[in-house]
């Protein structure tokens, strides 16, 4: 004889499978989308801040933020988890950078991470505006985060450094693995970033 299941277990597995078909449906939703709504455009006139926030994750990133330190947008920059490669103090003096406009953030894991560890960092040295610096393709949820993290706490806009990421000629397999990645993080991001 079958013997039913308390109605404590019936709910929590209810929510867990409802929970998992929105995530699923999400995911369709948004791959549907097409790569493009991954992408938002750069902040429109991008004023002097007092820092660069330069996110790990890809080596165009720091290069870009360079030229626009070398433009005279921000004094000092920030590097987010400066101890992988393609961010690192080192890279950065030897792109021209001096060494006392560089401030490192070591700990970082995560698009999440950066928000959460160079907004210590901006309140740690009076900073009131960056200028965060990313991949175009990681530009939605980096936005979403960090938008979300300072909460207007910090005058922030957004430069988006070019990346391999070419969506006009068709995805080929590594562009088509982001953009799944992407709109996965995107999603949990979204329900992570409703506890902040």
């Amino acid at each position: 004889m079958h013997t039913p299941l308390p109605r404590v277990k019936k709910v929590i597995l209810s929510i867990f499978a409802i929970t998992v078909v929105l995530f699923i449906t999400g995911i369709i939703i948004l791959y549907n989308l097409g790569s493009g709504f991954l992408f938002i455009e750069d902040s429109e006139d991008v004023q002097p801040a007092d820092a660069l926030i330069v996110l790990s994750g890809e080596s165009n990133r720091l290069p870009y933020a360079v030229d626009l330190f070398n433009q005279g947008l921000a004094d000092s920059i920030i590097l987010t988890n400066s101890t992988e490669k393609g961010v690192t103090r080192e890279d950065a003096e030897n792109l021209g950078v001096p060494s006392d406009a560089i401030i490192e953030e070591t700990e970082a894991e995560s698009t999440l991470d950066n928000a959460v560890l160079s907004e210590e960092i901006m309140f740690k040295y009076d900073f009131t505006s960056a200028i965060v610096v990313t991949s175009d393709y990681h530009s939605r949820r980096t936005k979403m985060t960090f938008d979300k993290i300072y909460e207007d706490s910090i005058d922030l806009s957004y430069a988006f450094a070019p990346s391999f990421f070419d969506a006009s000629d068709g995805l080929n397999e590594r562009e088509q693995k982001m953009t799944f990645s992407e709109y996965v993080k995107y999603i949990a991001y979204s329900v992570r970033l409703l506890t902040y």
